[in-house]
């Protein structure tokens, strides 16, 4: 029978590291900027031989979870908020946390691309995918992260992940990488739940897109592509004139009407997959696709060690 353990390490004022921790859930999802941790403390856990917690808000804090002692790095971020109720509940972010509080360097492009627009914003160890040309844009948010959220609004998605053990900002619409699978997940050995998974062709999806380019005299020019009686998704963008404005909803279209799965399955814990990692799906002993994670919800707890995983798009057969 395999044991559960977890690290907990947090560096504020000086250094802390918890050996144990009664619940951790984190939440890993490409369409949203932060990835989330919440912490549940033990009831009766001291420190240095006081019950006051001397966390704060900032702190820096890595979550470390597996089985048996062999540990893989769960979360790693800063503290947001600390309950006061017992027990303690820590509910933390990841690297967007600072960007939250980082000020924008407010300028006015003719033209920029968002290499360039997030370069100028002083972020380092960035990867954007696809050529991503926003125009003529001006940069007015008050913050980092309430620019990428605007870039969101545009379907310019912005989320960070682990690479070579540092956060990597991630910026694209569709994420081409590597399709070969890091993990095969098949029904019967590591597949614990797949009620939610079903199988779609994509001639049988309804959706319809709205893209809405604003130019700079506030002039908008509209397109539309997809089926007019399926699910309506509007996006926005800068000055983009017809042609590219298609182009950029039509590359919408492909990441979100494609044949495959649908849906999330339940694994255990053991060897975490990240965000974009592809995984290779095995039903019945057939093999079902190969898929970028969309999500991942971590959960650990006394009752067990859990991965939900939402896939995305297929990358491969």
């Amino acid at each position: 029978m395999y044991l559960l353990s977890a690290r907990i390490e947090i560096k504020g004022e000086r250094l802390w590291q918890l050996p144990m921790v009664t619940a951790v859930e984190v939440v890993r999802d490409t369409e949203k900027l932060t990835t989330e941790c919440r912490v549940t403390l033990p009831k009766r856990l001291r420190w240095d031989g006081s019950e006051t917690v001397p966390v704060r808000r900032g702190d820096a804090i890595s979550v470390w979870l597996g089985y048996d002692e062999r540990l893989e790095l769960a979360f790693t971020g800063y503290v947001r908020e600390v309950g006061f109720k017992t027990p303690i509940v820590l509910t933390c972010e990841d690297e967007m946390f600072r960007l939250k509080q980082k000020a924008t360097v407010k300028k006015a492009y003719k033209a920029v691309d968002i290499q360039t627009l997030l370069a100028d914003q002083g972020l380092a160890d960035v990867k954007v995918f696809g050529e991503q040309n926003l125009g003529q844009f001006r940069v007015t948010d008050d913050t980092v992260a309430a620019l990428l959220g605007r870039l969101q609004q545009s379907g310019i998605r912005s989320f960070y992940r682990m690479d070579g053990g540092k956060p990597t900002l991630y910026c694209g619409v569709l994420f081409e990488r590597d399709a070969k699978p890091s993990q095969v997940f098949a029904r019967g050995l590591n597949i614990i739940g797949d009620q939610s998974l079903e199988q779609k062709r994509a001639e049988d999806i309804r959706l319809s897109i709205k893209a809405v380019s604003i130019m700079p005299n506030n002039r908008k020019i509209k397109v539309e592509v997809g089926d007019k009686d399926g699910e309506k998704r509007t996006l926005h963008t800068y000055n983009k004139q017809e042609k590219e404005l298609r182009a950029w909803a039509e590359q919408e279209m492909r990441r979100l009407k494609a044949d495959g799965l649908t849906g999330s399955l339940t694994t255990f814990g053991y060897r975490l997959v990240d965000l974009l990692d592809n995984i290779g799906i095995k039903m019945d002993g057939k093999r079902m696709g190969v898929y970028q994670v969309a999500k991942n919800t971590i959960k650990y707890s006394s009752s067990g060690y859990r991965q939900e995983i939402t896939l995305g798009q297929r990358v491969a057969q």
